[in-house]
């Protein structure tokens, strides 16, 4: 199999470049989910919370933000973030926004 020509080897690394670029939204910033299943594409370093989430004091909230990553049984969680059970799974708490649930 013969090696990609030199122009076309560029243009698939730029293209590589400019999508890993475009995945590394922070914590907290807005985020908009295109696609479903396999064809999701997730803007957010690690994910978007595009579905409805509950808050400590009981209401929900679909927040349309990134979160970051999964936090441990202790919570920790860079300040001005907390860790927050983000879906019906357990061990599924990641640390968000402090200001999340903020009316």
């Amino acid at each position: 199999m013969r090696p990609l020509p030199t122009p076309l080897r560029r243009a698939g690394l730029l293209a590589v470049a400019l999508l890993s670029l475009s995945a590394c939204k922070d914590i907290g910033d807005a985020c908009t989910v295109t696609g479903d299943g396999f064809t999701r594409r997730d803007p957010c370093g690690e994910v978007c919370l595009n579905w409805a989430i509950t808050c400590p004091d009981g209401t929900e909230r679909t927040p349309n933000e990134c979160a970051g990553p999964v936090c441990g049984a202790d919570g920790t969680c860079p300040a001005g973030q907390i860790c927050l059970q983000i879906d019906s799974f357990a061990d599924n708490s990641r640390c968000v926004m402090a200001s999340i649930c903020d009316e």
